[in-house]
């Protein structure tokens, strides 16, 4: 039986076969057959030259999900199988056999459209952000199960991101016991995270390699942590020595946690206060108290979700990114990073370099990163890479 297939406009086929993995629907000039959202279907070039096999949408602005170029694939249980067991060898070939955290699959850069897992020792998180694949979750949960054996599969699909594909809101539990809160251990600082009543998945794993990086400047030095969420910069500037943490969150259930993680980790001994305020707001009020500190880490959530959030976002980390450069002593370190996805690398470092101007500081760059490894970027695809993280020396 032969599936339904989507023709291309003329030279509508270069992204695709340069590796991007969508197709936008005003590229199709053609639909042969009656696919419904979700469906499996073929994909040719004007031509009619076959270009590969994905999911299929009817009303989405992306109307075709790349799986595979092979057009004699079978899409079953055990395609899925195979890309979840190639996602999990990589990171157990960089993280080692015995990590007890990481992202497991990173949606079109581990070949599974839409689709994040995310791993906290024998808890797994699972989101679906695409109609094709929340219709095979199931498949995904069978093959985890058979490759993990988790102790729990909790669902997380109560994300905005579904709306865009017309998919309800859900959040449970679809394998498995899990009986509340877990903790887990990141080079020496126990993390608590809910993962099914928590933020996202529960953790933002993305900065783990980032925090380690802080961690490494942090000995003997005044830290302020800002929009500090669980701690996790601030507990990892304890852990490398910090004279002091200070925690600045609007979220006094994130400072909570971030409490009872110091604990956990037996760092309360290290002097900890905890402030709850608009970080944005109390940023540029410390800054005119004329207080100082000697390292300044700014991980706000994204300031924009999508292109047309770019100007707006683009004067909130200006705003931000001034007052933390006047909060540093003279020789200070500043850690500063976007999460959001419509500011690109280039947006980023051109808007600390204003920053710096308004500021009346010199900066000297001494890191620059992404996300971990665990969140591989598809190099044709700039969607994968969102986030940017940079250290900066600050002078006056």
């Amino acid at each position: 039986m032969s599936l339904p297939r989507l023709t291309l406009a003329p030279g509508k086929d270069r992204p695709l076969r340069s590796g991007y993995p969508w197709v936008f629907a005003g590229q199709i000039a053609r639909v042969d057959g009656s696919p419904k959202t979700g469906d499996v279907v073929a994909l040719a070039d004007a031509h009619g030259e076959p270009l590969g096999l994905g999911f299929f949408h009817e009303t989405s602005l992306v109307a075709f999900r790349l799986l595979t170029r092979d057009i004699a694939a079978t899409i079953d249980a055990a395609f899925f199988r195979r890309r979840l067991k190639r996602a999990l060898a990589l990171r157990q070939r960089y993280f080692g056999l015995d990590a007890s955290h990481y992202r497991l699959a990173y949606a079109e850069a581990d070949g599974l459209p839409g689709t994040i897992i995310d791993r906290y020792g024998d808890v797994l998180t699972v989101s679906t952000h695409s109609a094709g694949m929340d219709a095979r979750q199931g498949w995904m949960v069978d093959a985890l199960v058979d490759l993990v054996q988790p102790r729990a599969v909790v669902e997380r699909n109560d994300g905005a991101l579904r709306k865009k594909d017309g998919l309800e809101e859900r959040a449970g539990l679809l394998y498995g016991m899990y009986d509340g809160p877990i903790r887990f251990d990141e080079h020496g600082v126990t993390y608590e995270v809910d993962v099914l009543g928590g933020l996202k998945t529960g953790f933002f794993l993305d900065q783990r390699l980032n925090r380690w990086e802080v961690r490494k400047w942090a000995s003997g030095q005044r830290v302020l942590d800002v929009f500090c969420a669980d701690g996790g910069f601030g507990l990892h500037a304890a852990a490398g020595g910090a004279a002091a943490v200070h925690f600045l969150d609007s979220s006094q259930a994130a400072l909570d946690r971030a409490r009872a993680n110091a604990v956990a980790s037996g760092l309360d001994g290290v002097p900890m206060t905890f402030e709850r305020a608009d970080a944005v707001v109390r940023l540029g009020q410390m800054a005119k108290e004329g207080q100082r500190h000697d390292l300044v880490v700014l991980d706000p959530p994204a300031f924009a979700r999508s292109k047309k959030h770019r100007d707006t976002a683009l004067r909130a980390y200006q705003r931000i990114n001034i007052s933390g450069m006047q909060l540093l002593e003279d020789g200070g370190l500043l850690a500063t990073a976007s999460c959001s996805g419509a500011i690109t690398p280039q947006d980023f470092r051109d808007v600390v370099a204003y920053s710096a101007h308004r500021a009346g500081v010199r900066l000297t760059l001494l890191h620059e990163a992404g996300h971990a490894p665990d969140h591989p970027v598809l190099e044709a695809m700039p969607e994968t890479r969102y986030l940017k993280f940079l250290l900066f020396r600050v002078e006056r």
